[in-house]
C-alpha cells in the first residue's frame, strides 16, 4: 500500500476570506458612505486594491456566496432556494485549497452558510453560530491560524453583524443615530411591512434603522480592521480577501431587505483584496482603487492564480475571469459584463415581479424576469445606471433598439439558465428553522404573490411588457 501524501504548500500564501454579510458599497468610505463607518478598511483599501463596481451574482446569501465559492452563477450551481443546497459536484474553492495541501476552516454566522445547505465541502473544520458576533469569530479564527505548523491556511470567516435586526452594541449604538427613534427589523417584521404595502415604518423609522446599520458596519470596520492589520504584522505571506454577498435597501424603491430586487443598493457590493508586504512584492501587487466592473465569479479564479492551484479539468468550467491583472496595475481592455438573479418571487409593494435575471454593463441595465416563468414572463426594465445612478426611470419604451441588443447580448452567455429540475430540499431542525425565519428566510415572501392588479409603491419602478422578446431562440 502506497501512502498518501499531502503537497507541499511551502511557497504558498495564507488566505484569510472574510465575509461581511450584507453591506452594500455604499456602506464603506471608500465607496461612498457619507458617515466614518469604515476607516480602518478604508486605509487597507488605500494601500492595497479595492473594486467600486463589483457585482454580486445574487441579493442574497445562499446563492451569492454559492458564486463566490464556485465560480458559477447561481443558475448554475444550484442553490437558488430557500431550502436547496449547494450541490456536492460543484468543486468549491475550499476543496481546491485542500486538494493542495491546505488546512481549511470556515466559520459563520449566517444560518444559510453551514454544512447542512452544502457548504462544508472542503473545509476541514466548520464552525456555525447564527447568535455569534464577529469578536469572538474573529477570536477563534486567530486561535486557529496560530495552530499552523507546515501547511498554508485557508480561513473563511463568515460575519453577518450588519444584516439586521439593527440592534448595535455599545460603544457603537448612539455613534450615528441621533433620531431618538429605537426600532428594529426582523423577518416577521419584513414579512409584515411588504404584506401591508409598507407601511409598516415611517421614513423616520426606516432612517434610525438605516444609522444604525451603519453604527453595526462601524463595530465590524474595528474588528475586522484590528484582526487583518494584525495578521498581516505577523505573516509576510499572507492575502485578504474581504468582500460583501449582498447590499440592504431601505426604502430607495420603496422596500426594506434584501433578496427581492436586483437594483443597485443590492448587487453593487464592497471587494477588497489586502497583502503581505513580502508577498505584494513577490506576485507583483499594486495598490489601486478600481473602477471598472468586475464580478462575484471573478474571485475564485484570482485566488486559483495567485495561490498557484489547480483547476482538474473534470471540474465544472469557470464562469469567472481573474482579477490579477487589476492587481498587478494591468487593467484589462475589454470590459466585463456582469449578470444577477433571484428566485424570490418578488414583493407586493413592487409588483410583485417574479423571478428577475440582469445583465449589467458599466453604464446600462437590463432586467427581466425569467422568461421561463409563465407567470410573470416578458417584464423588462432597462436602466442607464450613468444618468440615473438611483435607477428610477424604466427606459425600455424609449430605447427599443438597446434593450434588444442586450437582450441578446444575455442570451449568447452561458448565464441566462432555465429551471429544468426541482432541487432536493434540505430538511431542517425547529431551531435552524427558527433562526432562517428570523432573518427574513421563511417559506414564502408574503401571502398573495400574483394579484391581477399590482401594487406599485410610489418609489417603486413598474415593468414594461414585450411579449416579442420573451423566450431565447
Amino acid at each position: 500500500m502506497v501512502a498518501l501524501r499531502t503537497p507541499s504548500t511551502q511557497e504558498k500564501p495564507d488566505v484569510l476570506f472574510i465575509l461581511l454579510d450584507t453591506v452594500r458599497l455604499d456602506a464603506m468610505g471608500w465607496g461612498g458612505s457619507e458617515l466614518n463607518t469604515t476607516p480602518k478598511l478604508d486605509a487597507l483599501a488605500r494601500k492595497g486594491s479595492a473594486f467600486t463596481q463589483a457585482i454580486t451574482q445574487a441579493p442574497w446569501t445562499k446563492p451569492a456566496m454559492g458564486s463566490l465559492l464556485t465560480g458559477l452563477v447561481p443558475g448554475a450551481h444550484g442553490a437558488t432556494a430557500r431550502r436547496s443546497a449547494l450541490p456536492a459536484n460543484k468543486r468549491t474553492l475550499a476543496e481546491a485549497f485542500a486538494a493542495a495541501g491546505y488546512r481549511t476552516a470556515a466559520f459563520s454566522s449566517n444560518p444559510n452558510i453551514t454544512p447542512v445547505f452544502g457548504f462544508g465541502q472542503g473545509f476541514q473544520s466548520f464552525t456555525s453560530d447564527a447568535l455569534a458576533m464577529a469578536k469572538p469569530f474573529l477570536e477563534q479564527g486567530e486561535a486557529w491560524l496560530q495552530q499552523r505548523k507546515s501547511q498554508a491556511s485557508f480561513l473563511y470567516l463568515h460575519l453577518n453583524d450588519a444584516h439586521y435586526p439593527y440592534e448595535p452594541i455599545a460603544p457603537y449604538a448612539g455613534m450615528f443615530n441621533h433620531t431618538g427613534i429605537s426600532t428594529s427589523l426582523d423577518g416577521e417584521k419584513e414579512r409584515a411591512f411588504r404584506n401591508s404595502l409598507g407601511n409598516g415604518f415611517t421614513p423616520q423609522e426606516v432612517e434610525s434603522l438605516r444609522l444604525s446599520y451603519a453604527e453595526e458596519v462601524r463595530y465590524l470596520d474595528d474588528q475586522v480592521g484590528d484582526f487583518v492589520n494584525r495578521q498581516l504584522a505577523q505573516n509576510d505571506n499572507l492575502l485578504v480577501v474581504i468582500c460583501a454577498d449582498h447590499g440592504e435597501e431601505f426604502l430607495e424603491h420603496g422596500d426594506l431587505g434584501h433578496g427581492h430586487s436586483l437594483h443597485e443598493e443590492l448587487v453593487r457590493v464592497p471587494l477588497q483584496f489586502a497583502w503581505s508586504d513580502a508577498l505584494g512584492k513577490r506576485l507583483g501587487l499594486e495598490p489601486g482603487i478600481h473602477k471598472e466592473q468586475v464580478r462575484h465569479i471573478d474571485v475564485l479564479p484570482t485566488l486559483l492564480e495567485l495561490c498557484g492551484l489547480d483547476w482538474p479539468a473534470a471540474a465544472q468550467e469557470l464562469q469567472g475571469e481573474s482579477l490579477a491583472p487589476f492587481l498587478r496595475g494591468k487593467s484589462p481592455i475589454n470590459p466585463r459584463l456582469a449578470f444577477a438573479e433571484t428566485d424570490f418571487l418578488g414583493s407586493p409593494i413592487s409588483g410583485p415581479a417574479g423571478p428577475l435575471r440582469c445583465l449589467r454593463t458599466p453604464q446600462f441595465k437590463l432586467v427581466l424576469t425569467d422568461p421561463w416563468f409563465e407567470a410573470t414572463a416578458n417584464r423588462f426594465w432597462l436602466f442607464n445606471l450613468i444618468a440615473d445612478p438611483s435607477e428610477h426611470h424604466n427606459l425600455a419604451a424609449k430605447k427599443p433598439d438597446l434593450l434588444k441588443t442586450m437582450w441578446q447580448q444575455l442570451q449568447a452567455t452561458s448565464w441566462l439558465l432555465p429551471r429544468t429540475h426541482i432541487p432536493d430540499e434540505v430538511k431542517t431542525t425547529a431551531k435552524q428553522q427558527a433562526d432562517l425565519n428570523h432573518l427574513g428566510y421563511a417559506e414564502t415572501d408574503f401571502d398573495e404573490q400574483f394579484a391581477e392588479e399590482p401594487y406599485f409603491d410610489p418609489l417603486a419602478v413598474p415593468w414594461l411588457e414585450i411579449p416579442e422578446l420573451s423566450l431565447p431562440d
